[in-house]
């Protein structure tokens, strides 16, 4: 099957979790290695897929990328939803590919058409210590700022 992008469905959350877990080995954010509660990963998935944001998903004959963003209120106002990304994964096998820019591309599609519904006012993406270097500001994104962890 060529590469496909849509929106998750309940019966992907199998096949999301083990996502999420190899985005987990991946991530630099040693905390993260030893949580594993499938029971709320499963419970989140379903929320934000109900309207609280986006699963996005890449699929050939299995899924091979996700981008995971969830909706919440700014600090500044409850009524000023914002959406972020909170994980962006493409199977290593899969990278190189069109996968994640697709991802990244129906992303914006996505948060563009809440914003025009004016569900929320702005949504981000991010940029982790190794991530790959993409212009983020060719897709229309600003720079706002760096986040930094101990």
């Amino acid at each position: 099957m060529p590469l496909q992008i849509r929106k998750a469905t309940k019966v992907d959350i199998p096949q999301l979790l083990d996502m999420l877990r190899k985005y987990r080995e991946c991530t630099p954010l040693n905390f993260l290695v030893e949580v594993d509660n499938a029971m709320y990963m499963t419970q989140m998935l379903s929320e934000i897929m109900a309207g609280r944001g986006v699963v996005i998903v890449a699929e050939d004959d299995d899924l091979v990328g996700m981008l995971i963003a969830g909706i919440h209120p700014s600090i500044w106002s409850p009524s000023h939803l914002l959406m972020t990304e909170l994980a962006w994964w493409v199977d290593p096998g899969k990278r190189g590919g069109t996968a994640g820019h697709r991802l990244l591309k129906r992303y914006i599609e996505e948060g563009t058409k809440m914003k025009d519904e004016e569900r929320i006012c702005n949504f981000f993406i991010s940029k982790m210590s190794n991530s790959p270097d993409i212009d983020y500001g060719r897709f229309g994104f600003k720079y706002l700022e760096e986040f930094w962890v101990i």
